[in-house]
């Protein structure tokens, strides 16, 4: 194991992930892991298009957290062959769930002001738009 953080919660356990999420998606060979970082940029000018076209701020704030995670893994990527550093194991106890970086964290956190800006009524008018 690693350095314990938070007891029966976190440890510093420092991994290379080749996959996507949760090691999904592992790339075997240079032409899968060119495909995995296209899709990964197409993902981030997909995220940064809706951030700009959110209506609300925290579903911007949402979409930017989001861009923000996914830019880091990528740049990660990018630095290191391929992989994402990830150094947070979060378990309980003995159950280890998964392994995590900030960016991860970043984007978790994103898709939670999503799901709390849908709860929030929305103005049935339409706004102006310039573009």
């Amino acid at each position: 194991m690693g350095r314990v953080l938070i007891p029966g919660l976190a440890d510093f356990r420092p991994t290379l992930n080749r996959g996507v999420s949760f090691g999904l998606l592992t790339p075997g060979s240079a032409v899968e892991f060119h495909f995995l970082i296209a899709l990964l940029v197409t993902i981030v000018v997909a995220v940064a298009f809706m951030a700009w076209r959110a209506g609300t701020l925290i579903a911007s704030a949402g979409f930017g957290f989001i861009l923000g995670g996914a830019l880091g893994n990528l740049f990660d990527r990018l630095l290191n062959s391929g992989a994402v550093f990830d150094f947070l194991d979060l378990h309980l106890g003995k159950l280890s769930l998964f392994v995590c970086n900030f960016a991860d964290i970043a984007i978790s956190a994103g898709v939670v002001l999503l799901l709390a800006d849908s709860f929030f009524p929305k103005d049935p008018r339409p706004k102006p738009r310039w573009i």
